[in-house]
């Protein structure tokens, strides 16, 4: 199984909320003194890591993450792109991925808008 990172954080932050939500098993297992700290601990990495995630799994960040996947030769970008997707596209130092011919213009006035 190949996980990416995204997916790692996700499992990450799954196993943390399990930590958080099993106050009643962590008491009987370590104690109430060892429970606080550990519940302290989950609640704030969850917290961080929710963040985290939230910012590399933007769509800028799902762009990039197509980009440098094996087997991705060059993605054509159409005048119906987002902001996020023409700035992208137009930036001269991202490979892989271009406006079309028919839809330069429009894309970097719709980057440019950004």
């Amino acid at each position: 199984m190949n996980l990416n990172r995204n997916q790692i954080i996700a499992i990450t932050i799954a196993l943390l909320s399990v930590l958080g939500g099993s106050t009643a098993q962590l008491t009987e297992l370590f104690g109430i003194g060892l429970t606080k700290i550990i519940i302290a601990a989950s609640t704030l990495g969850t917290t961080a890591l929710s963040a985290v995630l939230a910012v590399i799994t933007s769509q800028g960040g799902q762009v990039r993450d197509v980009l440098a996947m094996p087997g991705v030769e060059k993605i054509n970008v159409n005048a119906a792109a987002n902001k996020t997707l023409a700035a992208i596209a137009i930036d001269p130092s991202v490979d892989k991925i271009a406006p079309t011919q028919a839809a330069i213009q429009q894309v970097t006035q719709t980057a440019q808008a950004a």
